[in-house]
């Protein structure tokens, strides 16, 4: 048993080993990061643009997510349909989505297929048709989507949380845009956002998958090289927002709700910044699973909700914190007020040693299972390079959460998670049931319905 358990550790300690990765950038500023990757085959690309809801122009919100959506609609000879049946054909895969700080093209072929497939993403990037009709038909979607949204409570409460702690802060912004904005948008504007930030001195470059790095860094010169860039495509990033500084409670009010959605948290670090790695063991240990302090507290002990969470939400110029949770009406002041508490203790001393290693364990296992496929993995390495981050984050990873101690996780949660008396509240429910108790415990606040979240986020037309 001693043999075993010793056996056990020295695996542990082990780091994950990955391909060599080769990092290359193109005379236009392309990045390209490519990794072999032989266990299937297969081919896994994604193509970052640094541009996204953040760049959205002045009463046009919405519009790096539409130019997202029509990509895929037709490009270069291939129609939407006929774009539709060539991925197809090959059994691949081609997706385009918008973020806050950037857009993200995804695809995998077969490897067999790669230089069709390369050329059917090239084509999406550089050729979008962009015709009237399928821009249309887009932005219809679009809005369906926001309306759609506007049903759920948690797709509510995550809106409202964001708009009610940022505001007119560009993390503060939908990406799907507004009901308002979105059906005014053109085919002249998509085409518009499309020339300004779909440049190669804006985009990162990856490739994980079952070739020869050195072929496949050939094959995307030949791809790309003879792509313009443009010198105003870099975006300027906005300043870190500015964190709350008193408690404040937004009620949204949605009659059929069956339960109360509740989100708080304040402003908090960029993804680059050196203690989100401990932060991230601290968060885990808060909120992080089935034997967290907030499961423990809400869950198990009292049985106020099947689940509550706690992250960290890190990107380019800073983030937030947020813990999340739900529960019958009637609870609803109980269970807000407990999660407050349960972070105040939390941050208020070291923690358990038993409750750190079990984080650590948790995270340092997890963490090859979250790059065991291609798609993983060049999800991981796109993070690397749009952030700044070390080469080596991934190799060490788990040897630096094996060195994060109590006094990292104290510090951290002193430091990056917020007091209870300076953070921003959002509850998600039936007013009529939850007003009265919130206001008898927490004093006044502003009640709102779910279409008015999206106000919050504008000024300064914004």
């Amino acid at each position: 048993m001693l043999w075993l358990a010793l056996a056990g550790v020295a695996a542990a300690a082990e780091e994950v080993r990955l391909p060599p990765v080769t990092r290359v950038t193109l005379g236009n500023g392309l990045r390209v990061v490519v990794a072999e990757y032989h266990e299937l085959p297969l081919v896994e690309l994604q193509l970052v643009v640094g541009a996204g809801a953040a760049q959205d122009p002045p009463r046009k919100d919405g519009l790096a997510a539409l130019t997202a959506g029509a990509l895929r609609r037709g490009a270069g000879d291939l129609s939407a349909e006929e774009l539709a049946r060539a991925v197809e054909s090959l059994g691949g895969r081609l997706d385009a989505s918008a973020g806050v700080e950037g857009m993200i093209v995804s695809a995998e072929f077969l490897a067999k297929d790669f230089e069709r497939g390369l050329d059917l993403v090239r084509q999406v990037v550089r050729e979008p048709r962009f015709q009237r009709d399928e821009v249309r038909r887009a932005r219809e979607e679009q809005v369906a989507g926001i309306l759609a949204a506007l049903q759920e409570p948690s797709a509510i409460a995550e809106k409202c949380f964001a708009a009610f702690l940022h505001g007119s802060h560009p993390y503060g912004r939908p990406v799907e845009g507004r009901r308002e904005t979105v059906p005014r948008l053109g085919r002249g504007d998509v085409r518009d956002f499309w020339d300004r930030w779909y440049r190669p001195n804006n985009t990162i470059l990856v490739l994980v998958g079952d070739v020869a790095a050195a072929d496949a860094v050939a094959r995307l010169r030949e791809a790309f090289l003879d792509w313009e860039p443009r010198p105003d495509a870099v975006p300027t990033r906005a300043p870190a927002p500015a964190p709350v500084e008193s408690r404040r409670l937004l009620l949204v009010d949605k009659p059929d709700a069956t339960q109360t959605q509740i989100r708080l948290g304040n402003v908090a670090i960029a993804r680059n910044h050196p203690d989100h790695l401990p932060a991230t063991v601290a968060s885990t240990m808060l909120g992080g699973g089935f034997t967290s302090r907030l499961i423990e507290e809400l869950r198990v002990k009292r049985s106020l909700t099947y689940a509550a969470w706690s992250a960290f939400a890190a990107r380019l110029g800073g983030g937030d914190f947020r813990i999340g949770t739900f529960t019958k009406s009637p609870t609803t002041a109980e269970t807000l007020a407990l999660a407050l508490e349960v972070e105040a203790a939390f941050r208020s001393g070291p923690p358990a040693r038993r409750a750190l290693d079990r984080a650590k364990t948790f995270l340092r296992g997890q963490f090859p299972l979250r790059l065991e496929s291609p798609d993983a993995l060049a999800g991981r390495l796109a993070e690397i390079e749009f952030h700044g981050l070390p080469p080596d984050e991934l190799t060490t990873y788990r040897r630096r959460v094996a060195a994060v101690t109590a006094a990292d996780v104290a510090r951290v949660a002193r430091t990056h998670m917020p007091p209870p008396e300076r953070v921003a509240i959002v509850v998600v429910g039936r007013a009529v049931e939850i007003r009265d108790q919130l206001a008898a415990r927490f004093g006044p606040f502003e009640t709102v319905a779910p279409e008015r979240c999206e106000e919050l986020s504008v000024a300064g037309g914004g």
